[in-house]
């Protein structure tokens, strides 16, 4: 190859290594001291919103603290209708009560690649532990009397004992019930991959992907254990979510 040939090749691969070298224009670094960012999250059986603010111990590491709400469902749940009248709301059949879970976290954030271009992606493993509390809130259903066609309808909370598929008019409303709500207690965690993707050097824009674990010290009666039917004392699950925020510099 010509000497002034490889001469410009070279000369084009040191300023093309130099341009990448940083994602921000004068080629420096930034240092950050923290962040706060959030977003929904959907997982197996439900969907819930999540928010966490870090601190900085490196560059590289960050502290978290966060809280979550997510709704779990029972992976038996299936919506039902009345066959008899085309107004009436679905309901799922056996379930006993709603289940809210909330999630108050401490965990780290570290970062495996950084981004080298605006355009790239930062990616980072995230862990997760602290309480899960389970809040169960009964639920009520709209009950014909006597056996169709209903003269009346009456809202009851539901007891598999009495209740069935001929006198269930539909659900009532999820209000209904929220004073008798009982608290499981028990434990959570977390292990996840986060992408973070913004084009600018303190704005937050991620996707997460990750499984998470709650566990409690008895099972969590969500379902009544008709035809085979088991209520769960673990809950895994995989999820999604997606983060926005800022980040401040320091």
């Amino acid at each position: 190859m010509p000497r002034p040939l490889l001469t410009l090749l070279l000369g084009l691969t040191v300023l093309s290594a130099a341009a990448q070298q940083s994602i921000y224009d004068d080629g420096t670094r930034t240092l950050y001291s923290r962040e706060i960012y959030g977003g929904p999250v959907i997982h197996g059986d439900g969907w819930g919103g999540q928010i966490y603010y870090g601190r900085y111990r490196t560059a590289k590491d960050r502290h978290t603290f966060g809280l979550e709400v997510v709704g779990m469902k029972h992976p038996k749940e299936i919506k039902s209708f009345n066959p008899y009248y085309e107004d009436a709301r679905g309901y799922f059949y056996g379930k006993l009560n709603s289940m809210l879970i909330v999630r108050p976290t401490y965990g780290r954030k570290h970062r495996i690649t950084e981004k080298i271009r605006k355009s790239g992606v930062e990616v980072n493993y995230v862990w997760n532990v602290g309480p899960s509390l389970g809040l169960l809130k009964p639920v009520y259903l709209q009950i014909g009397e006597p056996e169709y066609p209903y003269e009346t309808i009456v809202t009851e909370r539901y007891d598999p004992a009495k209740h069935f598929a001929n006198n269930i008019f539909g659900r009532a409303s999820w209000f209904k019930g929220l004073g008798e709500t009982k608290l499981y207690p028990g434990a959570f965690g977390r292990f996840a991959f986060n992408f973070e993707y913004a084009g600018d050097n303190t704005g937050i824009r991620a996707l997460e992907a990750g499984v998470t674990l709650d566990a409690y010290a008895e099972k969590v009666p969500i379902m009544a254990e008709l035809e085979g039917v088991e209520n769960k004392q673990f809950f895994l699950e995989f999820y999604l979510a997606l983060h926005f925020g800022s980040k401040t510099i320091r």
